[in-house]
């Protein structure tokens, strides 16, 4: 099961600033929604999330590192395992200047359970993960915007 959301917003802070954000895990962490608090070990970055699939609710455990950070771009790769359920993820934010100090922010995420949950119910899975998604891009927005 697959799951791809994409979304662009603009905000009131250079491109610099946004990347910034973004270099930061534990701040990234904080616009995710159910996502305690991270913690570095080695080369990742390890978090736990509570997650709701309907009616099911549960924590999963999710490592995630960098593949790709530029001045204009930053990729997260990961996977979250929980659940009797795994789910594999990439994160891409592109960010471009929009004129007087704003920066547009293009953001795409793309994710593929499997596992229990995924089997038993996968259009909650999908609707789930893409409200995460979307969530996390307006938490972004937000925190961006204040």
């Amino acid at each position: 099961m697959q799951v791809a959301e994409s979304g662009e917003f603009i905000v009131d802070k250079p491109p610099e600033e946004v990347v910034k954000l973004l270099k930061n895990p534990a701040a990234v962490a904080r616009l995710i929604p159910g996502v305690g608090g991270v913690r570095e070990s080695s080369d990742e970055y390890i978090g736990e999330v509570t997650v709701k699939f309907g009616h099911l609710s549960g924590r999963m455990t999710a490592r995630f590192k960098y593949a790709e950070v530029r001045d204009d771009r930053v990729v997260v790769v990961g996977r979250a395992e929980g659940m009797q359920t795994a789910a594999d993820f990439k994160i891409s934010v592109d960010v471009e200047p929009s004129g007087d100090g704003k920066s547009l922010v293009k953001w795409r995420f793309e994710g593929a359970a499997r596992g229990l949950v995924a089997s038993l119910a996968p259009t909650v899975v999908k609707n789930a993960l893409r409200k995460m998604a979307e969530d996390a891009a307006k938490n972004f927005a937000k925190y961006l915007s204040q």
